[in-house]
């Protein structure tokens, strides 16, 4: 019999005539001494078009290879290294990526394959195995980014070439115990009625000057317990912590908070029992609590410093300044004034750039992006190259805590830098850096490693949820396997009504702050609301006033832009009006958190609840005969309440639920009734005629009531 040239291709190439050629090699092999391992075994096969011979069929040389062991693999290896790999011909690979999908792209011999499957497709069309091992190229590709350049810190000279240096103070405290009066008493400025609710709204520092030659620096941190992060920011650079303490109210809950952030910090701390004016006040009594928490004050035989004020009234602050001063004083605080610039950013914010007097500052004064630095190393002058986190700036302009513009800021001096590219975090710490150029290749590879950082934590995040996705399917598919279900009855439509009534409930915000410290708090507080039944979805969150860009976000996400302690300009609040997009302002942070959690309740669908109106014991069980059809009745005795024939019914049994229905039928005697109250008895049947009673059974009449829920957010206060 003769064949056709295709139906020789198709016999030659089939998987069936390639299964006898293997089975033949195998059986050659054995054939073969055992020490001859470079025999060569000749076979006829088919070559493609793509090989280098126009030859129909030529004797091929194979090596003898043992398909049965693992052949080695990995990611985007070429043809020709795969070839290698598996010790035959690369005009055989090309043969076989003609029968694979996708195949037929891979034309060169150093040509990386990009689709793993067509790899492993490969091996096992030609009857082995694989394994995956990682690509030998993987190494140089690391050693290429341990050549980018990263910052090494300048060592600190030794201790004879040190200076004394101020030292840096921290107010810390419990809410409305004096705190803010203890700092408008320092810097003799009224800030208590500049601020919202009269919580200090994110941190500040000032200087004050005790001598000619001696200043504290003083760094205030909210006392609310909303602003955890930034307090505990403020201890980490800090010299020596001021706990402020009522002496009507005593220790407080954020009063242990404080204590903890020192004690971390390890840093002593001087205690102001502040409000000793007041007629209740009881400093005995708040030094015997401070005593149950660890702080035993030199008034009671301890080794803490404890000094009465009453920050109002301005009595002992003049003790206070010189306790800090004689504490430094036993920590010998030195620094280095001649080395790089080294530092830390207390507070960041982003304001617009207006023209107005250099030599004055005023509240509203716009100089671009804007971060408080205290400098803890040399000096900071104007056009110094600086690196914060993943910012840099050229120092552009310098401001005191007054706003008025200075050259050049020393040891333990709290400035306002102009000149960042990027608004950096507050807490990042700062270092003057040779040229700009090297800032900015410093910044790219910190923030490279910082995207593959994240994208390790998703990977493991992505692996354990759908592992978690994993075990819920099988554990409901054992269920239904269990209870003989085998098919799921799908809803109609496509499923676009269950992704429709996702959105409805989700709510989504914008966020927009005055400053970083501000955005850090809500950031932290939003993370702990974890209520599934209404998600939260915060589609960005800035410092700086709401922008266009900022409408087009919500516009597209459907989201409720909220400012907090920023001015919306007229332009943009008739934009938002014309798109429909919702813009609230706050100067409270508890304020907008409840109007957030009031919108998340609002969306939280409401849940059924049973409402009992009576009950009723089983007593007897029998059937009757309706319609040449048996129907179970139970003999009852209403032992709460009425029995009403219009409401729902449910079966309870050995104190569980068995069934929920409705009554087919509800008599007294012989009597059709609609309701059967307490003590008399009845007969009654469900809807459902496949339900058995037992005696000892209960019947429970009930309604359904629809109730309210309310988001779950406890954000602290």
């Amino acid at each position: 019999m003769t064949l056709c040239r295709s139906c020789q291709q198709r016999l030659t190439t089939s998987p069936l005539n390639l299964f006898h050629v293997n089975q033949q090699r195998r059986n050659m092999f054995t054939l073969l001494p055992r020490t001859s391992s470079h025999v060569s075994v000749y076979s006829i096969r088919f070559h493609s078009k793509s090989t280098k011979t126009n030859k129909k069929y030529q004797v091929c040389k194979h090596i003898s290879h043992p398909y049965s062991l693992d052949n080695e693999i990995y990611h985007k290896m070429t043809i020709k290294a795969l070839a290698q790999a598996m010790g035959i011909d690369v005009d055989h690979i090309y043969d076989c990526l003609i029968h694979i999908k996708n195949g037929d792209q891979y034309s060169s011999d150093n040509q990386e394959i990009d689709d793993f499957n067509v790899i492993v497709e490969v091996v096992h069309l030609c009857g082995g195995k694989h394994r995956l091992i990682p690509s030998p190229f993987a190494n140089d590709k690391k050693k290429g980014t341990a050549n980018v350049v990263k910052f090494v810190r300048t060592p600190m000279p030794s201790k004879e070439k040190l200076k004394p240096r101020s030292p840096v103070v921290t107010i810390m405290g419990h809410v409305d115990h004096g705190k803010t009066s203890l700092l408008d008493a320092l810097r003799n400025s009224n800030i208590v009625s500049g601020e919202f609710g009269g919580i200090t709204q994110h941190i500040g520092a000032f200087i004050v000057p005790v001598s000619k030659s001696m200043t504290i620096t003083f760094i205030d941190t909210p006392g609310h317990l909303a602003f955890a992060e930034m307090r505990a920011r403020g201890a980490q650079v800090t010299d020596i912590v001021v706990l402020v303490v009522a002496a009507d109210d005593g220790v407080m809950p954020q009063t242990l908070e404080s204590i903890a952030h020192a004690n971390r910090a390890k840093v002593p701390i001087v205690v102001a029992i502040n409000k000793i004016d007041k007629a209740d006040s009881n400093i005995k009594r708040t030094e015997s609590m401070l005593a149950e928490h660890g702080i035993q004050l030199e008034s009671i035989g301890g080794d803490v410093v404890g000094v009465p004020i009453s920050a109002l009234k301005n009595i002992n602050i003049d003790k206070l300044l010189e306790s800090i001063l004689a504490v430094a004083e036993q920590q010998q605080l030195h620094g280095d004034p001649t080395g790089p610039v080294e530092g830390t950013i207390l507070e960041s914010k982003h304001e617009e750039d207006t023209e107005e007097n250099e030599n004055t500052f005023d509240s509203n004064q716009r100089k671009g992006n804007l971060a408080t630095v205290l400098v803890q190393r040399g000096v900071l002058k104007k056009g110094t190259i600086l690196l914060a986190g993943q910012s840099v700036a050229r120092v552009r302009a310098l401001y005191n805590e007054r706003g008025v513009r200075i050259e050049r800021a020393t040891l333990s001096m709290p400035v306002q830098v102009t000149g960042w590219k990027t608004l950096p975090v507050a807490g990042d710490e700062v270092f003057e850096i040779e040229s700009e150029n090297l800032a900015n290749r410093i910044a790219t590879q910190r923030k490279a490693d910082e995207t593959a950082k994240k994208m390790e934590i998703d990977v493991v995040a992505v692996t354990q949820k759908h592992e978690e996705h994993l075990q819920k399917y099988r554990a409901e598919l054992q269920r239904r396997r269990e209870l003989g279900i085998i098919f799921r009855k799908r809803d109609k439509g496509s499923g676009q009504h269950i992704e429709d009534k996702e959105e409805k409930l989700k709510y989504s915000i914008l966020l927009k702050t005055d400053v970083f410290g501000t955005l850090e708090a809500l950031t932290k507080i939003i993370n702990m609301y974890n209520d599934t039944r209404c998600p939260l979805d915060v589609i960005d969150a800035a410092v700086g006033s709401v922008n266009e860009d900022d409408l087009e976000a919500a516009e597209l996400f459907n989201a409720t832009i909220y400012a907090f302690n920023t001015n919306i300009n007229q332009t943009i609040a008739l934009e938002a009006s014309r798109k429909h997009v919702p813009i609230r302002t706050f100067n409270v942070i508890y304020h907008m958190l409840n109007d957030i959690k009031d919108e998340l309740t609002k969306r939280i669908p409401s849940t059924e609840e049973d409402v009992q109106t009576g009950c009723a014991d089983v007593l007897q069980t029998f059937d009757i005969n309706e319609r040449n059809k048996k129907i179970p009745v139970a003999g009852c005795r209403v032992t709460d309440g009425i029995l009403e024939k219009k409401q729902l019914f449910k079966l309870i049994r050995n104190g569980q639920i068995i069934h929920r229905d409705t009554l087919s039928s509800l008599k007294h005697v012989r009597d059709d009734v609609q309701s059967v109250r307490k003590g008399a008895e009845c007969g009654l049947s469900f809807a459902n005629h496949d339900i058995k009673f037992q005696k000892g059974d209960q019947i429970i009449c009930y309604t359904v009531r629809q109730v309210a829920q309310e988001a779950k957010w406890n954000y602290g206060f």
